[in-house]
């Protein structure tokens, strides 16, 4: 048996879970985890129909004004007009009037490996678009979890408290609450309640963190722009799930290695 060293206090204070990729998404009391990730985490995708691509806020970011939630295992889709409708043809109808293009909700279990785009320069979103691919089986960009810390959002705050340090920005699955930076540094592994994981990297941010949301966070430019002069462009790390299980809010962290 692996020993284990407790972190204290660190401990499992938020979960999230995104249906839809780029939508809003869930704050949840629990998770189940398999192998490739999160049960239900960007299950769905919005395909735009003439480039083929699975659109993200990245590229549109109208995207982060409907909601997405899952009540007995069906798919559900609130617009910013508070419209809700469940997955089929009418949702499909009413995204592609929303936003003015063809466009149709996808299943990434039947999909297959998703192409996403994004902007070039973060600063402008009319420059040019950079494709690349996603994984197979779930639209998520990189790994299966993301993961970031409350002493990561306390030192961003500290830093410049002049901009909207909100979780959301950030969209993570797991949210640690640490008064200091947890080491997570790349092949470290952690309990999370009976679930083990492995950090794979630091997650490099994006555009995403400076798109306006619901709430009254604004479109801020210099949130990346902070990210990326002090901080590499790093907040967060991105892992891997090593043994599967259920996630729980209040989980305490262990360290394996």
């Amino acid at each position: 048996m692996v020993a284990q060293e407790r972190l204290a206090p660190s401990r499992i204070v938020s979960l999230w879970r995104y249906p839809v990729k780029s939508m809003q998404g869930e704050c949840l009391n629990e998770l189940h985890c398999d192998g490739s990730g999160v049960a239900g985490d960007r299950a769905f995708g919005v395909l735009d129909v003439e480039s083929g691509t699975i659109l993200s806020a990245k590229r549109e970011g109208r995207l982060l004004a409907a909601s997405a939630f899952v009540q007995s295992g069906v798919l559900g889709v609130r617009l910013p007009d508070g419209t809700e409708f469940r997955e089929g043809s009418l949702l499909d109808g009413a995204l592609t009037e929303w936003l003015q293009r063809p466009v149709r909700v996808v299943p990434a279990a039947t999909h297959g490996v998703g192409t996403y785009q994004s902007p070039e320069d973060f600063e402008r979103d009319e420059s040019t678009l950079v494709s690349w691919e996603g994984l197979a089986g779930s639209f998520v960009d990189e790994s299966a979890l993301h993961l970031v810390t409350t002493g990561d959002l306390a030192r961003l705050g500290e830093e410049r408290p002049d901009l909207q340090w909100d979780v959301r920005r950030f969209r993570p699955n797991i949210v640690i609450d640490s008064e200091d930076t947890v080491d997570m540094a790349p092949g470290r592994r952690f309990a999370f309640g009976e679930v083990e994981i492995e950090i794979e990297k630091a997650c490099s941010r994006c555009v995403m963190t400076t798109r306006a949301q619901p709430g009254n966070l604004e479109r801020q430019l210099d949130v990346m722009r902070h990210i990326a002069s002090w901080h590499h462009g790093d907040v967060g790390v991105r892992a891997r799930i090593v043994r599967a299980g259920t996630l729980r809010v209040g989980d305490a962290i262990a360290v394996l290695a």
